[in-house]
């Protein structure tokens, strides 16, 4: 049997060059698909993958790591690890996956907070091999009614003038803003106009499978204030970004912005694991493949 291992790949060196050769040739995933995380080089000190090689350095496979420095709720910082794009070449995933604790081990070895959405399959194995916890994620989509006759309400406005947002932003919101500021996403303020209270949001158009597509609520700064203006900004959302419906990923009911009181809404749930998760952890998606 071939022996396997990982070597970490890192930006302008050798091994990177040979890493893009391999994925632009290999044929079980888009390219492109697969750069647009790698691109997002939040982490420049931490590898972005690492390749699966022989005993003669012969490349047999790549695994997407995507790291970053966050934040929880009382402000301390972490290293967060989004595990992403597994590819092995079909003649040696028996290998690989019989052999999965031993040659894994060195991502593990990174002391923070990881992170992956894997196919149901691997999910006993991270489960078996590196004491990951498999945990509900939800998905909820809600309908935006574009019903602007039934309301004449003009409390809150939608602000997308990237110099205002820079200039209104926490220290913290602002880091967010500039890790994302290169991304398609949508970086945007919703402002109460007679407090000047606002929420920061970071979203993404996101097509459901094949059906249709969605604004997806990455981050919301200030949940409270979304879901109180939700009746009037829904509207404005529809409008703003041509959508039908919004949805969000969350761990708890409490950490979602889109109130569940609505008439049309849904809850689709969803596997993920996660290993070292700190406490007072808001979960979000920024930092993750779900953003780009």
């Amino acid at each position: 049997m071939t022996s396997l291992k990982l070597e970490p790949v890192y930006f302008n060196t050798e091994l990177s060059e040979k890493t893009f050769n391999y994925l632009k040739n290999q044929k079980y995933i888009e390219y492109k698909k697969i750069n647009i995380f790698i691109e997002n080089k939040f982490c420049a000190d931490y590898p972005y993958g690492f390749l699966i090689v022989d005993s003669n350095s012969n490349i047999r496979g790549f695994l997407g790591t995507m790291f970053s420095n966050r934040t929880n709720k009382d402000f301390k910082k972490y290293i967060f690890c989004n595990l992403h794009t597994w590819i092995v070449d079909k003649k040696y995933r028996i290998n690989f996956f019989s052999s999965a604790k031993k040659i894994l081990q060195p991502i593990f070895d990174y002391n923070c907070f990881f992170f992956a959405k894997p196919v149901g399959s691997l999910i006993r194995m991270f489960e078996r091999n590196f004491s990951m916890i498999n945990i509900e994620m939800n998905l909820r989509l809600a309908f935006l009614p574009k019903l602007n006759f039934l309301f004449n309400q003009d409390n809150y406005e939608i602000t997308t003038n990237q110099k205002e947002i820079e200039k209104r932003l926490s220290p913290e919101d602002l880091q967010i803003y500039l890790d994302h500021k290169k991304f398609s996403c949508y970086k945007f303020l919703i402002k109460e106009k007679n407090t000047q209270e606002q929420a920061f949001v970071v979203a993404q158009k996101t097509r459901k499978k094949f059906y249709f597509s969605f604004l997806e609520l990455i981050y919301v700064s200030d949940s409270i204030l979304f879901k109180n203006s939700y009746s009037e900004v829904s509207i404005k959302l529809a409008k703003t970004f041509k959508v039908l419906f919004l949805g969000q990923n969350f761990l708890e009911d409490s950490q979602c912005s889109i109130p569940k009181n609505r008439i049309f809404f849904h809850d689709f749930k969803q596997q993920i694991v996660v290993k070292n998760m700190p406490k007072l952890f808001r979960f979000n998606s920024l930092y993750t493949e779900f953003v780009h």
